[in-house]
């Protein structure tokens, strides 16, 4: 369920706010400043943090931490992007929108339309479900440079569907009538991965020419659009504000991303061998976990010309 539309909306989010960066900016210097902010990152989560949490749950009993860096890392051994692969793939995605707006002349109006109505938001879901199906050249769990590529089709057509939701105002007013009608079609879709499970016991979730490979492509899209479409006309109806407080912690929230498998990893390493309830082991790490990124990001942020990358 989470998987289905968390990092799809993060990546309609990023596409949504991409133009205005873009427009604001010298050409140059926006792709420049891309290539800061989430270059240098991705560099520091794998030469620093990285290998420190590799060093922790699987070699401190083997290695120094140099012997460790030396022979897995600096070899190219052990390489892991971890969660930065968001990051990686924001690179990628923001590049190729800085060579369409070189290579292509856009007009300086745009010719306003509604948001997409229920039987085109089907259309698309049904659509981006098929093409999910035939992934069994890159299956769920199969990486390339740290991305898994399966999972691509609707982070790609998120990312540009958050770009022409800017351009046509749609997060301004999403229609209720839609995000009741999309409520309703997730109340009936939301069972049938379940059931699938159950009823198909035979086939592959992740991928392949299967029942339950299909189930799931089908399920994916219609539940994914179904929450993000939710959450978005939820969260601008009632939680469209801020204050001082909520300002500080939105201004660090890129450098908790950065930082925090070191503090959950480390924390989950603490209470391992703890006899508590696994529940309330998750709910320890979890809130522990929470307040020390949110501290340490703050610090961080602290530090002369880290906001110029964070």
């Amino acid at each position: 369920m989470n998987q289905s539309f968390f990092m799809g909306l993060f990546f309609f989010l990023s596409g949504y706010f991409t133009p205005n960066s873009y427009d604001r900016k010298d050409p140059m210097l926006f792709i420049r400043e891309r290539f800061i902010r989430l270059g240098i990152p991705i560099i520091f989560y794998i030469f620093l943090l990285s290998p420190i949490i590799q060093f922790m749950i699987l070699e401190s009993k083997t290695f120094t931490f140099w012997q460790f860096y030396k022979t897995k890392i600096l070899s190219f051994e052990s390489i892991d992007i971890g969660p930065l692969w968001f990051v990686e793939a924001l690179l990628i995605f923001n590049f190729i929108y800085f060579i369409v707006r070189i290579v292509r002349k856009e007009p300086s109006t745009y010719k306003q339309k509604s948001f997409p109505r229920v039987r085109t938001l089907f259309i698309t879901a049904f659509s981006l479900g098929i093409i999910v199906f035939f992934r069994m050249v890159f299956p769920v769990g199969k990486t390339l440079m740290g991305l898994q590529l399966g999972y691509f089709p609707p982070y790609i057509l998120l990312f540009v569907a958050g770009i022409i939701a800017n351009r046509q105002n749609w997060l301004r007013d999403i229609p209720t009538k839609i995000v009741r009608n999309w409520v309703r079609i997730l109340l009936f879709i939301s069972p049938l991965l379940p059931l699938g499970l159950i009823l198909v016991p035979e086939g592959k979730l992740e991928g392949g020419l299967n029942l339950l490979a299909l189930i799931y492509a089908m399920w994916e899209p219609f539940v994914g659009i179904d929450i993000s479409i939710a959450l978005l006309a939820g969260f601008r109806k009632y939680m469209n504000h801020t204050n001082l407080f909520t300002r500080k912690l939105s201004d660090t929230t890129y450098t908790v991303y950065i930082i925090h498998p070191l503090n959950i990893v480390g924390y989950s390493l603490i209470v391992y061998s703890v006899s508590f309830h696994p529940l309330l082991k998750f709910g320890i790490v979890g809130t522990i976990g929470t307040i020390t990124c949110f501290v340490v990001a703050i610090a961080i942020c602290k530090i002369p010309y880290a906001k110029r990358v964070l």
